[in-house]
């Protein structure tokens, strides 16, 4: 009798293990942040069903939210999530503006841990941006891949508009937003980006 209820516990505790499900996270040779203080973890992945699921159920106010999203996801999969956590997190007007940002943990292969990097963007649209006529100083850049981002890092330009390519894999936009941070573009950004 003591064996079954031990091999029923054993039993048990084997098939809890295999039913929970690995993250899998960006992949980076470069760390941009390697310790985070005062956070909030959240993470984006598909459910059973195949349906987005945005567990942000432990995110505080005023605390930086790091998010955990699988690599294998497209923008076009999170844009609504992460669309409602910029809303929510820079939203203007209440009691208390919230000073900290969202985060990407991601992991530096190279020297083999976990590293952040900010999302630059307070807003995010997913519709086709507007056609603007461009200023001196001004660029549009569009973003398809790690590449694309050369020319932002040009000291002749201060602003730049930003669209990202639904179709783009996580992994690639982790490390988009490390290759801004790499060539120091980050504060040229402007803080509205369009996914389209």
């Amino acid at each position: 009798m003591k064996n079954n209820v031990l091999c029923l516990i054993f039993g048990a505790l084997i098939f809890s293990a295999c039913n929970q499900k690995e993250m899998k996270v960006s992949r980076s040779d470069f760390s941009v942040v390697t310790e985070m203080n005062d956070f909030s973890p959240g993470y984006i992945d598909k459910d059973k069903n195949g349906e987005i699921e945005l567990n942000r159920s432990n995110f505080i106010g005023n605390t930086h939210w790091v998010l955990s999203v699988n690599r294998d996801l497209t923008l076009a999969d999170i844009s609504q999530s992460l669309q409602k956590l910029t809303s929510k997190k820079h939203a203007k007007g209440g009691m208390h503006d919230d000073l900290k940002d969202i985060y990407f943990v991601y992991s530096d292969t190279v020297h083999k841990q976990n590293a952040y990097v900010k999302l630059p963007f307070k807003t995010i649209a997913l519709t086709e941006p507007p056609v603007y006529e461009l200023g001196e100083g001004v660029m549009s850049l569009l973003i398809k891949s790690v590449d694309d981002i050369n020319d932002a890092s040009n000291e002749n330009v201060k602003t730049v508009l930003t669209t990202l390519d639904k179709n783009m894999k996580v992994e690639t936009f982790v490390n988009v937003l490390i290759q801004l941070e790499k060539q120091k573009v980050t504060d040229k950004l402007n803080e509205e980006v369009y996914i389209y």
